[in-house]
This record gives structure tokens, C-alpha cells and sequence, in this order.
């Protein structure tokens, strides 16, 4: 990435910049570097991870003497991003030197609107969603960078997508709010806690998925959720978001209701600020931002981890557990994953000159993640009760009570094994005690225990797999 001049220093010499950006064309040999378009499809075929540039155009809010170019351009049909970038010699010369930034794709100005944005960087992945997958679209920037206008735009088009399935699949929308002392379910009002149980499944506790009817009905709960979100006023955003939202669309077959829900996530970030940006707040609104940069870079040390471990034979530790944010999107980081994954950053920038400094650290680190390698995903293990099919849990249930169990169905009246092995201890003995009158506490108690040994053995399993995984960069088990 190109270094840039110093705040003091592009302020001082703003006319002088603007005057030279708004003159420069880009050179022939520079427009050579860049690469032609892909299609999403041809994308996703060779990486899990893609990383896109949205440059929104120059609006009258931004209050500043420019012309008709931006710093962000590129070359039509093209998918990289030309950065002209500001530079001042050690005597004080002023000049615009064209970069290349290698990247999938670029979306420059109104005339690319988030319709064609949605299109060409995101659509395949409702049906990896419905195909059991978890897909996830991340919008990353600077305050006033446009992230929260192109997360909506995209739900708006994913809910277009998902109108057909509404007939063949159960749908569900949870919208989680991160702020700096709490997380919230923006559709229920309560507070929420993001961990992990057991058996490494993520939880949302305190959240209740919304069931959704129809695309109508899905769009309205979400425009609902968004309007309650957090969001104060800045020197660059009258309605900056103070906190990170979290969409998630969990897509459940009704044909096969056991099988595991693809997730689609759509992520508008806190918009990032520097020092200077927050100068001015008060005690509150400096916590806030403290928090906001905290998990940004907490973000940025997952992306920058993940691309590291991919070039390394070194276990590399991924600290995804650090925050709600990265926890949440842990499949996103995970060099092994159980499931198939797939994920696109868009990175949200500026035009304008004075937002130069923002927008290369916003490219330098979300460039990271367009050149890590697929992740490798780790085959279920058929000796995990999580695993099992309503058939195996049955006869599982009746094999380890050593056929106490005549109707293992009263214990388990619906479900497959993931729903067996969440069931309490005590719900579990009471409906066996309730239902086979010749099995006491104390044998119902064993049978449990009998259970989790299973779950215990698989999960230590998993994790071995898991870490030569990492380790070796490919897995024994791993499912083409």
C-alpha cells in the first residue's frame, strides 16, 4: 500500500491536491496492471473470501470545495482499484501518483448502484445459505463511509432472493446490536449473551430468531430491528451507528427440519474514527469509540491471523473469542470449520482528499482477507450424538440404557441427536423415570452419563482433528 502525507499536511495543501486530482488522468501502464472482471460465480469457485471496494460518490454534506474526480477509480470492466494517492516530495512538491490496489472488484460513485454492487459481489451466497452453509457479508469503513446504506440495500435484495424458498423452508431473522456495555436483540428488546456450550455450537442467550412468513414480512422485522439501532451525531455522520449490527438469516428445510440451518449474516460495522475525529466528544461518546476501535482491531487481528495462518505451517492462535463481534463470526476466521463458509468483505471508503489516511488503512486491512485460502472443512464425525439422525439417537438411546429404554421415543418425542444431547439433566432423568417405571434416579442417571461420555470423547476428537487442521493446513477428515 502507498503511504500517504500527514493530516496537517493535506489540509495545508488542499487546493493545491484538489486542483492536481481533478487535472490527472489514469497513465496507460498503470490501467495495464489492473485485472478484468469475474463473475461471483468463478469467484467462489476458487476462494472462500472475497474483498470488494465501494467508493461512495461526493454528496453536498461533505462541505468541501471539490470537482468532479475522486481519489477512488477504476478501469471500466476492470475489478481492481485505482488509488490516486496525494504525495509531497521532501521540498514541498504536491503530485498525484496512481496506485494499484489488486482487489475483486470496485464499485465507484451513483453509477454503481448497491443493486449492481449485490450482483456482482454477493448474490451466489443465498443459495449456499439454503445449501446448509453459513455465508457472511461484512461492511467495514469509516464513519460516513456508506456502510449502513449498502447493508440495507443488500438485505433488501437477499430477501428478494429467499421469496422462493419461503414455500419449502422455514426462515428465522435475529438482529443483534453490539455496544460497548451490552448486546441487545433489536427485535425483542433483550439483552443478549453470545458463548459457546458444550459442544462448540454457538449461543445467542436472551435471543429469540423471529420467525418470518413471507419476503414482506422478513424486509418490515428487519427495517424495524434497524430503525432502533444506536446512532449519534459526528463531525462526518449526523446518524453515525455507535455500535455494530448483526443480521442473521437462519434458512431451515421443511423437508428435512433436523438437518442443520444454513446462516447467511449481513454486518454493518461501527464506523471507524482516529484520534482526531474524536477530539471533541464527551466522556461517553470517547468510551464508546474506545470500544468501537477495540473490537475493530480485534476484527482486524482475526483477518490479519487468518492470512498469516495461511501461509504458515505454525499454529497460529485466531482470537475470535475476545469479543461478540469476532465470536460471532468465528466461521468467517477458522481455518477448519465444521461446515461449508463463505464470506465478503465490502469496504466502504471516501472520495475525498481528506479522508486519504482513512481510506488506505481501510484497503490495507481488508485486503488481508482476499488472499487467504479456503478454509478446510472438517468432515461431521459419525460417533458424535450431535451428528446422529433421529433414527441413530433412538437406537443410541437404546443401546447405552442396555435396552432398559423399550420406548426410547417417550424420552425423545422429536428431534435428531443435536436435540438429545441439549436436552437438561434433569428434564432427561424426569422423563425417563416418568415413562419407564422400572428405571430408578440412579440408573436414569447413569444413562445420561453414558451420553455425555459419547459427546465428551467426540468433542476431544473434533478438536485433535481440528488442530492438525490448522497445523498442517489440511485435515484427515476434510469433506470435499
Amino acid at each position: 500500500m502507498p503511504s500517504i502525507p500527514l493530516v496537517a499536511e493535506l489540509g495545508a495543501k488542499s487546493d493545491e491536491f484538489q486542483d492536481l486530482l481533478n487535472k490527472s488522468k489514469i497513465p496507460a501502464t498503470v490501467a495495464k496492471k489492473s485485472r478484468i472482471i469475474m463473475t461471483p460465480e468463478e469467484l467462489f469457485s476458487e476462494q472462500d473470501s472475497r474483498i470488494f471496494v465501494r467508493c461512495r460518490p461526493i454528496i453536498p454534506h461533505d462541505n468541501e470545495a471539490m470537482g468532479n474526480k475522486s481519489i477512488v477509480q477504476k478501469v471500466p470492466d476492470h475489478r481492481d482499484l485505482i488509488l490516486m494517492c496525494p504525495k509531497v516530495s521532501l521540498s514541498g512538491d504536491c503530485s498525484i501518483e496512481p496506485s494499484v490496489v489488486s482487489l475483486d472488484g470496485t464499485f465507484c460513485g451513483a453509477e454503481d448502484t448497491t443493486e449492481r454492487v449485490y450482483f456482482e459481489s454477493c448474490s451466489p451466497l443465498v443459495n449456499f445459505s439454503v445449501d446448509g452453509a453459513t455465508t457472511c457479508v461484512l461492511c467495514y469503513g469509516q464513519t460516513g463511509s456508506g456502510k449502513t446504506f449498502t447493508t440495507s440495500g443488500i438485505f433488501r435484495f437477499v430477501t428478494e432472493d429467499l421469496a422462493p424458498y419461503f414455500n419449502t423452508h422455514d426462515i428465522f431473522l435475529t438482529v443483534v446490536e453490539i455496544q460497548a456495555s451490552k448486546n441487545v436483540d433489536l427485535l425483542t428488546g433483550n439483552e443478549v449473551q453470545v458463548f459457546e456450550d458444550v459442544s462448540g455450537e454457538l449461543k445467542l442467550q436472551g435471543s429469540e430468531p423471529f420467525e418470518c412468513s413471507s419476503a414482506e414480512f422478513l424486509h418490515a422485522a428487519f427495517e424495524e430491528a434497524a430503525s432502533l439501532r444506536t446512532t449519534k451525531a459526528t463531525d462526518r455522520n449526523e446518524t453515525s451507528s455507535r455500535s455494530h449490527m448483526i443480521t442473521r438469516i437462519s434458512i431451515v428445510s421443511k423437508e428435512s427440519r433436523w438437518a442443520k440451518p444454513g446462516d447467511f449474516f449481513i454486518v454493518d460495522l461501527a464506523g471507524s474514527e482516529n484520534t482526531a475525529d474524536s477530539a471533541t466528544h464527551d466522556k461517553t461518546r470517547q468510551v464508546e469509540t474506545k470500544f468501537i476501535n477495540t473490537s475493530l482491531m480485534t476484527l482486524k487481528d482475526c483477518i490479519r491471523s487468518r492470512a498469516l495462518a495461511g501461509t504458515s505451517s505454525q499454529h497460529l492462535h485466531i482470537p475470535y473469542r475476545r469479543s461478540p463481534l469476532t465470536l460471532l463470526l468465528r466461521d468467517c476466521f477458522e481455518i477448519a470449520v465444521r461446515r461449508p463458509t463463505k464470506t465478503v468483505m465490502i469496504a466502504c471508503v471516501s472520495p475525498l482528499l481528506r479522508d486519504s489516511r482513512h481510506t488506505i488503512n481501510t484497503l490495507r486491512y481488508a485486503s488481508l482477507l482476499a488472499v487467504t485460502p479456503p478454509a478446510k472443512v472438517i468432515a461431521a464425525d459419525p460417533d458424535d450424538p450431535n451428528n446422529f439422525s433421529r433414527e441413530q439417537a433412538l437406537d443410541f438411546l437404546y443401546d447405552i440404557s442396555k435396552k432398559m429404554l423399550t420406548d426410547p421415543e417417550a424420552v425423545l418425542p422429536e428431534g435428531d441427536g443435536r436435540t438429545l444431547v441439549h436436552i437438561p439433566e434433569g428434564e432427561f432423568i424426569r422423563r425417563v423415570m416418568d415413562t419407564h417405571g422400572t428405571i430408578g434416579e440412579k440408573k436414569a442417571k447413569m444413562i445420561y452419563t453414558s451420553l455425555w461420555k459419547r459427546v465428551v470423547d467426540a468433542r476431544t476428537k473434533g478438536r485433535k482433528v481440528m488442530t492438525n487442521a490448522k497445523k498442517l493446513g489440511k485435515g484427515p477428515r476434510c469433506a470435499k
